[in-house]
């Protein structure tokens, strides 16, 4: 049978190399996370919607309909598509600093 103190620097000595192997890193709760995902769909869901929103009224205006707005919906498509980006840049980056 093994003594005590024999099973406790064993289990000290096997986290040690285990984190030799892969230091623990901290993880993002499950509601970061979710809160992390509904940003991003928002941002997306508001670009697209603000650009149709911004072509529909200059196409009211100019009376160019539907040109303006599909023209202002794909401009808010990549602005959208844009500030996801931003967002899992900055989250990348303040996981890389944990």
């Amino acid at each position: 049978m093994a003594n005590s103190d024999d099973a406790g620097s064993l289990e000290g000595r096997i986290r040690a190399l285990e984190d030799e192997i892969e230091p623990s890193t901290p993880k993002q709760s499950a509601a970061t996370q979710a809160h992390l995902a509904w940003r991003m769909a928002v941002e997306l869901v508001a670009g697209v919607g603000m650009g149709a929103g911004a072509g529909f009224g200059l196409d009211q205006l100019f009376g160019t309909a539907p040109w303006l707005l599909a023209i202002m919906t794909l401009i808010g498509f990549a602005a959208g598509v844009n500030l996801m980006l931003r967002t899992a840049r900055e989250a990348n980056n303040s996981n890389a600093k944990r």
